[in-house]
């Protein structure tokens, strides 16, 4: 990610662009909503993110 882009962000907006979702783990959190997605789906429960 672009230097730029980072100072425009939050800690929060940071982290989350950051993550990496391991789509072959039980579970794992959202890195939108925070809420907690079942392994093997395709979108958050919560908000819909498209994974993958």
């Amino acid at each position: 990610m672009k230097a730029r882009e980072q100072r425009s962000m939050s800690d929060v907006e940071r982290a989350a662009a950051d993550a990496v979702i391991d789509l072959d783990a039980d579970e794992n959190a959202c890195p939108a909503c925070l809420e907690t997605i079942p392994g093997g789906s395709a979108r958050c429960p919560g908000c819909g993110l498209r994974l993958g």
